[in-house]
């Protein structure tokens, strides 16, 4: 079973933060996990800071008390984020925690994920304030390269209908030839038992790869079973693409040729490289056609 027993949802009570809350119960439900539902309170920037992770006596308290009103509107707050939690969770069965971390919203998610050991953050792209900013902005890579756990992103669109991994088909997984594409493999692959669905892997190629596409693709391939082999579950992929486009376009373009319920993409953790998909990541979150699971 994949390792999800615990999932953070960020949200800011935007449009998108409700459009993606159906995929969060959504896995929640089919991995019986728990979901902290976080929200930053950082009206004043740098007025109060989120706790450090790396504090060596735990959680350091924030920089100055809030003043009445402050305190007042981070209540409000506090309330309405867990009327937001029994509505949209708890009522409908599902076990959730508000939680309300004060200071800058990518340190917020960092603290939550490491303290409660999750196993996923969840979190849309589109938004308002400061997840809008953390998104799509200079935080985005922050909160990617620091979040130890896979991070799931939707592009949904208000009123758009959300796809339940329980109908997945597909599972499209863009990989280098690197030993930083095994956690994208083994991933992919651990998902697709648990969806029932396919996976179909996308190798795009460096401009210095003279490889011809025929071994390239059964490298790719051998390197999927190689992994798969390993955690006893025996699987191979249904199809191998190989392009020489840019990596965000080979994606998007292959995620619709292939109808992808999910994209599985690598964060590059190893800081001493950084590889071609870690840095067309937010190129990739943004123009993707389904979710991005980046591990």
């Amino acid at each position: 079973m994949v390792p999800f027993d615990r999932i953070v949802f960020p949200v800011d009570f935007s449009a998108a933060s409700e459009a993606m809350v159906a995929d969060v119960i959504a896995w929640a439900r089919r991995f019986q996990a728990p979901v902290i539902v976080l929200h930053a309170f950082d009206i004043v920037p740098q007025y109060n800071l989120a706790p450090r992770v790396d504090a060596p006596f735990g959680p350091e308290p924030g920089a100055v008390p809030y003043i009445p009103a402050l305190k007042q509107l981070r209540d409000l707050r506090q309330q309405q984020l867990e009327e937001f939690v029994r509505r949209r969770f708890t009522q409908l069965g599902v076990e959730a925690k508000a939680v309300v971390e004060d200071g800058d919203a990518a340190l917020a998610i960092e603290w939550a994920a490491k303290q409660s050991q999750a196993g996923l953050v969840m979190m849309a792209t589109q938004g308002m304030g400061a997840f809008r900013r953390m998104l799509l902005g200079s935080l985005t890579p922050k909160v990617l390269h620091d979040v130890e756990c896979p991070v799931y992103t939707s592009p949904h669109e208000p009123g758009e209908r959300p796809r339940s991994p329980d109908s997945f088909k597909t599972i499209l997984c863009a990989v280098r030839m690197e030993a930083e594409s095994e956690k994208a493999l083994r991933m992919a692959g651990a998902l697709a038992k648990a969806f029932g669905a396919q996976v179909c892997l996308l190798h795009v190629r460096s401009s210095d790869e003279e490889s011809e596409h025929q071994k390239t693709a059964l490298g790719v391939e051998e390197a999927f079973e190689k992994v798969m082999g390993e955690t006893g579950e025996g699987m191979a992929a249904q199809q191998v693409r190989i392009s020489d486009a840019e990596v965000n376009e080979a994606v998007r373009q292959t995620a619709l040729e292939v109808a992808a319920d999910l994209v599985v993409v690598g964060r590059g953790h190893a800081r001493a490289t950084v590889s071609r998909i870690w840095s067309n990541l937010y190129t990739i979150i943004r123009e993707s056609p389904c979710p991005v699971l980046s591990v």
